[in-house]
C-alpha cells in the first residue's frame, strides 16, 4: 500500500510539474447563466494549443439546438500572440475564421456564415490551472440565405457586415 501512496504522489507531481501546453475555455454563460449574459452568437466551447511561448492555436466550437426552432453549428479555428505577459494577467492578439451553418425551422430558411475575426484577448490567471478571459474583436462576415419554404417567391439573400464581436463575453479557462 505504501508503495502504491508514493508511485501516485511522484505521477501527480511529474504530471503538475509538465508545462500547461493545452487549455479548454467555456463560455462562462454556459456554466453559470444567473451570472452572466452573453450575446447567442458567442461559442460555447473552445480549445487552444500552445506552440510556442508567444504562439497559440485555437479552435471554438458552437452548437445550439432548440425543438421546432433552430439547429446551429459553427467552428472557429484562429491564432493568437501574446504580447505582454506579467504575473497575473495576459494579453494576446489574433484572427479567428468563423463558419456557421444555422436552420431556422419556423421560417423554413437556411444560414451560412464565413467571417474573419481579428481579436484582442485578456486574460487573468487565478492558479496554474485556471484562468478568466474576455476577447473583445470586430468581424467582417458574409452571410448566405437560402430560402427552403417551396414558396413561388424565392427570399434568398446574402449579405455583407461587419462590427463588434464578443464585447462582454466571459471564458472560464482551464490548463491541462
Amino acid at each position: 500500500m505504501t508503495r502504491l501512496f508514493f508511485v501516485f504522489i511522484f505521477s501527480n507531481s511529474f504530471l503538475f510539474a509538465q508545462d500547461k501546453k493545452n487549455q479548454i475555455y467555456l463560455n462562462a454563460d454556459d456554466v453559470i447563466p444567473a451570472l452572466f449574459s452573453s450575446q447567442s452568437s458567442a461559442y460555447n466551447l473552445g480549445y487552444r494549443r500552445l506552440l510556442s511561448n508567444e504562439k497559440t492555436l485555437r479552435f471554438g466550437l458552437k452548437y445550439f439546438y432548440e425543438d421546432d426552432n433552430e439547429f446551429t453549428i459553427g467552428l472557429k479555428p484562429g491564432i493568437d500572440f501574446m504580447f505582454n505577459n506579467s504575473k497575473k494577467w495576459k494579453f494576446f492578439y489574433g484572427l479567428d475564421t468563423s463558419f456557421e451553418y444555422s436552420n431556422n425551422f419556423q421560417s423554413e430558411r437556411k444560414y451560412y456564415k464565413i467571417a474573419l475575426v481579428p481579436f484582442f484577448r485578456v486574460e487573468y490567471v487565478v492558479s496554474q490551472s485556471f484562468s478568466i478571459s474576455t476577447e473583445p474583436g470586430l468581424f467582417f462576415e458574409i452571410l448566405k440565405i437560402k430560402d427552403v419554404d417551396g414558396s413561388p417567391i424565392d427570399n434568398s439573400n446574402s449579405s455583407f457586415s461587419s462590427g463588434i464581436s464578443s464585447l462582454g463575453v466571459l471564458n472560464l479557462n482551464f490548463s491541462f
